[in-house]
């Protein structure tokens, strides 16, 4: 019984002073430019003052003669409005950019699938043998040496200029 005492005692007494423990002092000073700075040890060889109560942030400074130093934020914090707007602006951004580089991507595979086309065209002229194109009615036309020597040259001309 009497060592319950003693633990709800000590309880309570570390209660009491935590609170006394967890405040520190807080000091403020000026420096050379008039900025006002609040830290929990004063700087050596200012003359800074101890803070009582609460803290109250210094007034923003007047603006800045053009040549010095701009401000951090000139306009103040962001209000989340604000950056839900950018966010939702750079999804935009970020999803357009996706898209773009999905439609070069595609266009690039549809290229490279005409080009290899082209290629194993010409490989099957070259190669020689018979070979027929469809006419209107779709029966196979074949086609004679002349032929094939022309069609050759105008696949040839294609991949010059289609597939560099």
């Amino acid at each position: 019984m009497a060592f319950k005492f003693i633990l709800k005692s000590l309880a309570m007494f570390a209660a009491c002073a935590l609170p006394m423990l967890a405040s520190a002092q807080v000091y403020t000073w000026k420096d050379a430019n008039g900025r006002t700075h609040f830290a929990d040890q004063p700087p050596v060889g200012t003359d800074a003052k101890p803070v009582r109560g609460n803290i109250v942030p210094p007034e923003p400074e007047a603006p800045r003669a053009s040549g010095s130093a701009p401000s951090a934020k000139a306009s103040g914090p962001r209000t989340w409005e604000d950056q839900d707007r950018d966010y939702k602006q750079r999804k935009t951004e970020q999803a357009e950019a996706d898209a773009k580089a999905k439609k070069e991507k595609d266009a690039k595979a549809e290229k490279d699938k005409y080009c290899s086309s082209l290629r194993s065209n010409l490989a099957a002229l070259e190669r020689g043998g018979r070979m027929s194109k469809p006419n209107a009615k779709g029966e196979p036309d074949f086609l004679s040496e002349n032929q094939m020597k022309s069609e050759a040259d105008r696949i040839r001309s294609q991949i010059a200029s289609d597939c560099k």
